[in-house]
């Protein structure tokens, strides 16, 4: 609320006064009420329900004008045994608990009308749509469950051989998924119970439309040669083996996909990482000699900068320069934090397209954006690329500034998708143990430490250097890290692996790369953090006059 005057000089501008104060307090009264859009909602239900009722009502009319034509004999004994007339009692039964959050709830909420109770009004709204849905299927029942009836009535044949055509579609596909779970078992023999775990569903639906067709064709049989076949049964059954030849088909795709990824074996290596900052300047001008000058706006993009500009000129603060442009010509005044280096740095120049008449300037960071990037060492199925440039979101950037020579990502021979590994691990470590990679040998001196197979014989040599896993390292990784935190070795001050360990700030391949000669080995993570921090617009923003 703003700030009044303690002494008011006439009755006008106690007036003036009293006037304001009550345009502020509707003000702040129309802020505490509950959103329009919640309170149309909510006037609505009430004429909802009525529809609702009446649609009920006018529903079993019609139920009871039906009941006095020739064509309800077909379904009278499916109507009764069915309990048909039992639904419109559920449609009421729906309608009144309908009506009850509509006076308990809703109608208390808009009385009180107070912004605070929105999302409460918004959860009571949420409960009419499925009564009131729930009230129009019970109501409707019978003439869905009427003309269904009717259908198979008209043409036993096509309902039987509905059940014929979904049944033999089931047992064409049965085979391969058989056979198909068959080998992965062979070849993953540890997760052979989980496979017919799997496979189990499938097998339950196959039976239930078997089931099915064989009551669909004993009442085929019984209509075709003049019996009183169940009509209801035919039909029922047929939907559920179509139903269930549906799922069986989508589950036998979704199966073999899992099954796939048995067989499906990658890891991802960070092996370089980069940063590209860059700033948006904004100068505003103005003629000094004018009270409420016009002001005048011009952006400078900077694209791009290097991190320790990025960093140095967003802890100013505020302006960055302040200008003048007279008849003693052009002078630039730097911000008293900006060091010198940096502004030189942006490339500017501050008087560029100056509107005439103007006196005076200042220039500030309007805004900075940090853009991540990750190179990796891909391998798949035992085959070894390394990536483009690869975009990833901040977070992720600043997640792994730790783990350069790390597998960011890994997923082993044998296991499926969902136990992918995305915790950082030494590269190769999520693959030690597994006999599709290699084996346990003696070291000589009673250990033993992990020989590679051919195809993965590179994580021996990654870094340049020979490197070799001992059993305990992958002891420790597998007891106490797999798939929970990232593994380092070593200790906080000297890692074995990872950005800060000796084996990869002295690899070759590693000094070479962008991170490195960025400067990253150099630079604690904490510096590289506040700079993106920085570049989320906490420390940028407008100054100017």
């Amino acid at each position: 609320m703003p700030d009044l005057p303690n002494n008011c000089a006439s009755g006008r501008t106690d007036r003036a006064n009293i006037a304001l104060f009550a345009v502020v307090a509707l003000s702040l009264i129309a802020c505490q009420r509950l959103p329009s859009d919640l309170v149309a909602l909510a006037d609505q239900v009430p004429a909802r329900i009525e529809a609702e009722t009446a649609r009920t009502s006018g529903s079993e009319r019609a139920f009871d004008e039906y009941k006095e034509t020739e064509d309800f004999a077909v379904v009278q004994r499916y109507a009764e045994s069915e309990g048909w007339t039992d639904r419109f009692s559920e449609a009421r039964a729906k309608i009144r608990a309908a009506d009850a959050v509509l006076r308990q709830e809703i109608q208390p909420l808009l009385e009180r009308d107070q912004t605070s109770e929105a999302e409460q009004l918004r959860a009571a709204l949420s409960k009419i749509n499925p009564l009131l849905a729930a009230a129009r299927d019970a109501a409707g029942h019978w003439t869905a469950r009427r003309d269904f009836l009717q259908q198979v009535a008209s043409d036993p044949a096509a309902a039987a051989d509905q059940c014929t055509t979904a049944l033999a579609e089931m047992h064409r596909t049965e085979p391969d998924l058989q056979a198909r779970a068959s080998r992965a078992k062979s070849d993953h023999a540890a997760r052979a119970a989980e496979i017919d775990e799997l496979v189990g569903p499938l097998s339950a639906l196959l039976a239930a439309a078997e089931e099915a067709a064989s009551s669909a064709s004993a009442e085929f049989a019984k209509i075709r040669g003049g019996d009183d076949g169940d009509l209801a049964l035919l039909g029922d059954s047929c939907r559920l083996a179509a139903a269930s030849r549906d799922k069986f088909v989508a589950g036998a795709a979704e199966l073999g996909a899992k099954l796939g990824e048995l067989d499906r074996s990658y890891s991802r290596t960070l092996i370089d990482m980069r940063a590209d900052y860059s700033l948006v300047l904004r100068r505003q001008t103005w003629n000094e000699r004018f009270d409420y000058p016009a002001l005048h706006n011009l952006e400078f993009r900077v694209d791009p900068v290097s991190s320790e500009v990025f960093e140095g000129v967003a802890s100013v603060g505020g302006s960055l320069a302040y200008l003048s442009r007279g008849w003693r010509g052009l002078r630039i005044g730097l911000a008293s934090g900006l060091d010198r280096q940096h502004w030189d740095a942006l490339s500017i120049d501050p008087f560029v397209r100056w509107p005439d008449g103007d006196t005076n300037g200042e220039i500030w960071v309007e805004s900075g954006d940090v853009k991540y990037f990750h190179k990796y060492l891909i391998q798949e199925d035992g085959q070894t690329t390394e990536s483009d440039w690869t975009a990833v979101n901040e977070e992720f950037f600043l997640a792994n500034l730790d783990n350069l020579g790390m597998d960011v990502e890994s997923k082993a021979y044998g296991s499926f998708e969902s136990e992918r590994l995305a915790h950082a691990a030494p590269p190769g470590m999520a693959f030690v143990g597994n006999p599709h990679y290699g084996r346990w040998v003696s070291d000589g001196s009673g250990g033993t430490f992990w020989s590679w197979a051919g195809p993965y014989l590179f994580y021996s040599s990654l870094f340049g250097s020979p490197m070799r896993y001992g059993r305990s390292d992958w002891d420790t990784w597998s007891r106490d890290y797999r798939g929970d935190r990232p593994f380092y070795g070593g200790s906080s001050a000297a890692p074995r692996w990872g950005s800060r360990s000796r084996s990869v700030q002295t690899s070759p391949k590693m000094q070479g790369s962008t991170f490195a000669r960025g400067g990253g080995f150099r630079r604690p993570p904490a510096s590289v953090r506040s700079v993106a921090s920085r570049s989320r617009g906490g420390m940028f923003g407008a100054s100017g006059k």
